[in-house]
């Protein structure tokens, strides 16, 4: 019998909330005679990816527990401290975003989605070497006007 793990946990939740969201996009207005696409392919696309992700996590935690695959060692509880060490990253990540919605509207999107991929790659990668600050550069680059043009572009859809 299967118990309900983290990792299972999020996975079946993220399950029914992407389909939520995906039966929800049905409500965005249909294209317009200028618009290919629509403006609902987008989120669309990244529901898709959301539930293929969560499907192979749920896919894992099955192989876990059959022993196909190895189990991480468990783990001892932390203090909340010793936690927010540990996942500094991952909240810094977080206060990124949430700083990224709050500037999107004043500053507009190439400026304030080059300034956050720079800024969570630095994060992420670490900017201890000339390579690192390259390919942060290149990245962030060419991320966020790729994104504008097909937008703009592509789907007809108006970026802030």
């Amino acid at each position: 019998m299967l118990t309900l793990t983290k990792d299972r946990a999020l996975a079946l939740a993220m399950l029914v909330i992407t389909g939520i969201l995906m039966a929800e996009t049905r409500n965005i207005a249909p294209p317009t005679s200028w618009q290919p696409y629509g403006s609902a392919l987008f989120p669309q696309i990244l529901l898709g990816i959301i539930a293929v992700l969560s499907l192979l996590l749920l896919l894992r935690t099955w192989l876990v527990s059959q022993g196909v695959a190895s189990s991480e060692p468990s783990r001892p509880r932390r203090s909340l401290t010793e936690w927010v060490r540990h996942n500094a990253t991952v909240l810094s990540l977080f206060g990124l975003f949430g700083l990224y919605a709050l500037l999107l509207p004043l500053i507009g999107y190439l400026i304030a989605t080059l300034a956050f991929l720079m800024a969570s790659l630095a994060l992420l990668l670490g900017i201890d070497t000339r390579r690192k600050w390259l390919i942060n550069l290149v990245v962030s680059c060419t991320i966020a006007p790729l994104v504008y043009v097909i937008f703009r572009f592509v789907l007809n859809v108006w970026l802030p």
